[in-house]
């Protein structure tokens, strides 16, 4: 694994969110993004606003900040709001990826996680954005089936890498 090969793992992550929020999330009327679904975190507002705060964080902690900060700062956002901060945090998360290289993507950093300190390669905490991710895109699939809307699958990253080759 090196650099070009997580890129492209993150580029497709990027893709696959932004086409669930294009075909799914803001395709629905809008009362249904406070809807409680009674599935994991209840309702797609408090599904997607953590996940940028997740994405923010780990950004942060790849660039040595020890006390990470969270993209969602009022209550209740909107899904424009929750968009636009999720916007704000990808376009850093391309500039970063597109500026790694593969000693930095060995390199080990110091974070501290919910109040742990450890040592880490940066692929580590990358791997978990895509992770988590992928995690939720899920969840919010199942939660928009839910409550009747059509939230599809994600494409298969093999397709994925088809598409982008030509």
């Amino acid at each position: 694994m090196n650099a070009d090969a997580i890129r492209m793992l993150v580029d497709y992550q990027m893709r696959e969110d932004r086409r669930l929020w294009r075909e799914a999330i803001m395709t629905l009327p809008e009362p249904a993004f406070t809807v409680d679904t009674g599935y994991s975190w209840g309702t797609l507002q408090r599904e997607c606003a953590p996940v940028v705060d997740v994405m923010q964080a780990s950004l942060e902690r790849l660039h040595g900040i020890k006390e990470p900060t969270v993209a969602i700062t009022i209550d209740d956002p909107t899904r424009e709001q929750v968009r636009a901060a999720w916007d704000g945090v990808e376009a850093r998360w391309k500039r970063y990826m597109a500026e790694l290289d593969d000693q930095q993507f060995i390199r080990e950093i110091d974070i501290v996680y919910r109040d742990t300190a450890m040592t880490t390669p940066v692929w580590q905490t990358i791997f978990h954005v895509l992770n988590h991710n992928t995690l939720h895109r899920a969840e919010m699939r199942q939660m928009i089936a839910a409550i009747g809307g059509s939230a599809g699958a994600d494409r298969s990253f093999s397709a994925h890498c088809l598409a982008r080759s030509g």
